[in-house]
């Protein structure tokens, strides 16, 4: 899943872990984005998982991609109230295992932008 978001974030398609280890590119549920981050670096997997687990259950589309400079992203999607719209929760974390940066876009039902929040 490369590419940008509205939010100018860039993420590889590529997650790196122990060599050659790569996670699912998303867990549809909260048990399994927890389970699946053990192929990250312990550093990465420790924010990882805290961030996941700040979810309730109606979060899907879990993930943690490498990106291209060697920071991890994290992101879930929470499905809106109104149908078809979203917010997506991203949690940027540096190779040492620091949060850089957590934030929010929201989109309406017609997958645009509304709303980017800084957490």
């Amino acid at each position: 899943m490369g590419g940008a978001s509205a939010s100018g974030t860039r993420t590889s398609s590529s997650v790196g872990g122990n060599a050659g280890s790569k996670l699912p590119k998303t867990s549809r549920n909260k048990a399994d984005a927890i389970k699946s981050v053990g192929n990250l670096p312990a550093n990465i997997q420790a924010k990882a998982k805290d961030f996941f687990k700040g979810s309730s259950n109606s979060y899907t589309n879990f993930s943690v991609e490498r990106m291209g400079n060697g920071n991890y992203m994290a992101k879930m999607t929470k499905p809106g109230n109104v149908p078809g719209s979203k917010a997506i929760y991203y949690k940027e974390i540096d190779k040492s295992g620091n949060t850089v940066r957590v934030f929010k876009e929201t989109y309406d039902p017609s997958g645009n932008l509304v709303h980017l929040k800084k957490k």
